[in-house]
């Protein structure tokens, strides 16, 4: 054992260096582990065997061989690995790129077959398309409209919000005269294109024509941008103005009606329906003494359409025991309701006091109390079919609006 500072030779039992006095490690030497432990188990373990050596280190030294051999037999197998690495031939260096390519072309092979499944059927479905396309326009130069509807709500049903084949059916409709469906149609349109001015154009003219006023109303109200708007606006009926307010007066009195947007007014004064038989207002109305009066009024605008109506009643010196009379110029009642019967019945009239009743069994005819059957009794139903139309007069002029039933009779 030598100093490892000075490297001076020092005995086992030696605790410090004598030359440089550096005490001594006895740190076990790993590097000389194999030695160490053969000298120990040698000294302080022999048992003699038959050959007289020592068996114990007999069989340590040949686990210790082993154990060598084992190391150089591994050191050997690395050593071996290393030089079949370098002299691997160079088909086996191969190997890998080869198995890279096939797989890349695998994939390549795989990737190109899913393509086509995947694109078939769309490249199948856009012919097929395409076919009944043509077919629905060849079915609109034959104008037959009906075939060429059933195709256009196929092609919708592969595509339900295509603006082009909206407007392809919008067009067959519009050429059949089908204007229910037409309305659908450009209601889809425009919940599609909600500034499609076209839609609302045309969507506008099956109401001007219809005289549907409130769904022009609900257009208008719902306007996207101000150019939609404008063109609604025009066509806007306003209601017309009663600028007395309906109630009792003791005197005579002057009903003027207006309209802002200066549209024609028509009018009556004893209830009636003034689209049917209103008259044109051209200037105030006076309101005389002990009568009353039910007021309509409605403006209508230069293509022809009504807006809504406004309407008042007013009492005119009539004192208030004779208030009964504001209600008896509604429309009568009359029994039995129209219908179909076996057996004859007995038609009334339920007339209030003061008031007259006038029938009549001619239909289409505007029934006055002059061209009218008074009522007196129970009317006998006629065989047959039959229209009975009832007024109700309060002697003073004023009429009631006109009551149609209508009756089957079949014994």
């Amino acid at each position: 054992m030598k100093c490892s500072k000075c490297g001076k030779e020092l005995s086992d039992s030696s605790q410090s260096c004598s030359r440089c006095s550096r005490a001594v490690s006895r740190d076990f030497n790993y590097s000389n582990m194999e030695k160490e432990l053969l000298h120990t188990v040698w000294e302080e373990e022999t048992v003699p065997d038959f050959s007289g050596s020592s068996l114990l280190y007999r069989q340590s030294a040949f686990g210790m061989q082993k154990k060598s051999e084992m190391r150089e037999s591994n050191h050997m197998n690395q050593m071996n690995q290393m030089n079949y690495a370098e002299e691997e031939p160079e088909e086996f260096k191969k190997q890998p790129f080869k198995l890279a390519v096939s797989l890349i072309a695998s994939a390549a092979v795989f990737a190109g077959a899913a393509f086509f499944l995947q694109t078939f059927p769309e490249s199948y479905s856009y012919e097929e398309t395409q076919a009944e396309y043509q077919n629905c326009l060849s079915m609109m130069a034959k104008e037959d409209y009906a075939q060429a509807l059933k195709s256009a709500d196929i092609l919708l049903q592969k595509e339900s919000d295509s603006l082009e084949y909206l407007a392809l059916k919008n067009t067959i409709c519009e050429k059949s005269g089908d204007r229910k469906t037409q309305e659908k149609v450009l209601q889809q349109i425009i919940a599609a294109d909600k500034d499609n001015y076209q839609a609302y154009e045309k969507l506008l003219d099956i109401y001007v024509k219809a005289e549907n006023q409130e769904e022009i109303v609900k257009l208008a109200e719902h306007a996207p941008n101000s150019a939609i708007a404008a063109m609604l606006e025009e066509y806007l009926i306003e209601t017309p103005y009663l600028e007395l307010t309906p109630g009792l007066y003791d005197a005579s009195q002057t009903l003027a009606i207006t309209s802002e947007k200066g549209n024609s007014i028509y009018y009556t004064l004893d209830g009636t329906s003034p689209q049917e038989k209103g008259i044109l207002y051209t200037a105030p109305i006076s309101l005389e003494q002990d009568r009353f009066y039910s007021v309509r009024a409605v403006c209508k605008n230069e293509s022809g359409a009504y807006g809504d109506e406004a309407a008042g009643e007013y009492q005119i010196g009539i004192n208030a025991d004779r208030s009964f009379m504001v209600t008896a110029i509604s429309q009568p009642q009359v029994y039995p309701d129209s219908g179909t019967y076996s057996s004859q019945q007995r038609i009334t009239i339920d007339v209030p006091i003061g008031y007259q009743a006038y029938y009549s069994w001619s239909a289409g005819m505007e029934l006055t109390p002059e061209n009218g059957t008074l009522y007196t009794g129970g009317i006998t139903m006629p065989e047959g079919s039959s229209q009975l139309s009832v007024i109700v007069t309060d002697g003073n002029g004023n009429c009631s609006e006109v009551k149609q039933v209508s009756y089957t009779y079949q014994p």
